[in-house]
């Protein structure tokens, strides 16, 4: 049939048509954003799934090279990711302390704390004193202290339970030198603690303070929901997990056939070149920032079992410093943190390095804090990762603080991936157009 429009026809067709397509995908994304923030709380687990296949892809064709079908190179790969899985649960059981364990660490870090925080000050016992540092900030961190002080106190319940396992434990054999130490610390918070409920009038500056942050303390069973009922939920979304994974290997490359198929013959090439990109970049991140993760946690290890470290806290610092490093500077604020926590509360330390001791032990973390990162810009960053995250600090630290205010946690661990894929995508696409539409 003969074409009688004219070309200022054609044109107008042409721009209703672009402007059709605009708001179509206008729609969809809003749609599909919509439907992302309601899902939020699947994003970590699917996202987990979808890292977990994407690490272990080339596997599959690297089994598949050494004889094996892909059928059963994938249900080996499923055998070593559930493997894996059930080490590190297995691992975290055991470095998760128990309940007589994580009181006595209550009580320590916040005896630790406050006798830090005297010192510091130039304080005495009933804290009168001061030096020149209590007289320019001491007011000012004062109800930093308070705070921090009533996170730790232990809630009643708690002090029961504390009282119960010392007194049964002290009728069976003679209580260590490092439990009687302990009690002490249990016995003189709850003398402070009575005096302090005594001497406090309402009305009094701080009174209102201390009691409504040890009242919010203190409301432990006021909990939305059956422990079983959260229990249930979890097991229930984490299933996705290695559906996901297994979804995503036995694929075999139909969601791609199945994307390029939609697309018009127009935008067949911008399209696969656009998802090989992405596929190049964001495998590259992946894979790179997992072994650069390791590196960074094996290293903060090393260092704080040469400072002395109980080998259990220095494993479980550098693999949370570790994990967290996916995130910048994120690995290193949570090691210096973590890391000056445990000088903090150390009662005594076997350091391998002569020249540590519980008095410098503080330095030696933030030491070993600057060591690890030095060497992470200097060698892990440019050898393992080179410049794939070739993104500018602001636009990470925006996208880092925008994901985690929508997304929590799954934000956090994911925002840059997502700036990637969205920086490859702009930077294709308009280098595609350039190319072959508009020049």
């Amino acid at each position: 049939m003969p074409n009688y429009l004219t070309s200022e026809e054609n044109r107008q067709r042409q721009r209703r048509a672009i402007q059709l397509n605009l708001v179509v995908a206008l729609l969809a994304a809003t749609a599909g954003l919509g439907l992302l923030w309601a899902l939020k709380g699947m994003i970590l687990p699917v996202a987990i799934g979808m890292v977990m296949a994407y690490l272990f892809l080339p596997l599959v064709g690297y089994l598949k090279n050494r004889g094996f079908s892909r059928f059963w190179a994938i249900i080996f790969l499923f055998g070593l990711f559930c493997l894996l899985l059930f080490s590190a649960l297995s691992l975290a059981s055991t470095l998760v302390p128990d309940q007589k364990t994580e009181l006595e660490l209550q009580v320590r870090a916040r005896y630790k704390l406050r006798e830090k925080f005297q010192e510091l000050m130039g304080l005495d016992a009933d804290g009168r004193g001061g030096n020149w540092l209590s007289g320019a900030i001491g007011q000012d961190l004062e109800p930093l202290r308070q705070n921090i002080d009533a996170f730790l106190a232990l809630s009643v319940e708690e002090q029961r339970e504390f009282t119960r396992i010392y007194q049964a434990k002290s009728e069976v054999q003679q209580l260590t030198p490092a439990a009687e130490k302990y009690w002490r610390y249990f016995l003189s918070f709850q003398a402070r603690d009575q005096a302090e409920l005594q001497t406090d009038q309402p009305g009094q500056p701080g009174a209102d303070d201390r009691k409504d942050a040890a009242g919010l303390l203190r409301q432990n069973g006021e909990k939305h929901g059956s422990l079983l009922r959260t229990i249930f939920n979890l097991i229930s979304l984490w299933l996705v997990t290695p559906l996901v994974f297994l979804t995503l290997l036995f694929d075999d490359g139909r969601l791609k056939r199945g994307l390029l198929q939609s697309v018009p013959n127009r935008y067949f090439e911008l399209t696969l070149t656009l998802l090989d990109n992405v596929n190049l970049a964001l495998g590259r991140y992946l894979r790179g920032t997992s072994l650069q993760c390791f590196l960074v946690g094996m290293s903060f290890t090393l260092c704080l079992l040469l400072l002395g470290f109980d080998p259990r806290w220095a494993l479980v610092i550098g693999a949370v410093s570790g994990l967290a490093n996916a995130v910048p500077l994120l690995g290193t604020v949570t090691g210096l943190v973590l890391g000056l926590l445990y000088a903090i509360m150390a009662e005594e330390i076997t350091p391998i390095l002569p020249f540590i001791n519980g008095a410098n032990l503080a330095l030696g973390v933030v030491a070993s804090v600057f060591l690890v990162h030095l060497a992470d810009n200097a060698i892990f960053q440019p050898y393992v990762l080179g410049s794939v995250v070739d993104l500018h600090p602001l636009a990470i630290v925006l996208g880092v603080m925008s994901g985690t205010t929508l997304f929590g946690f799954a934000g956090l661990l994911f925002a840059i991936p997502a700036i990637i894929v969205i920086k490859v995508v702009l930077t294709t696409t308009f280098r595609q157009l350039r190319a072959y539409y508009i020049t």
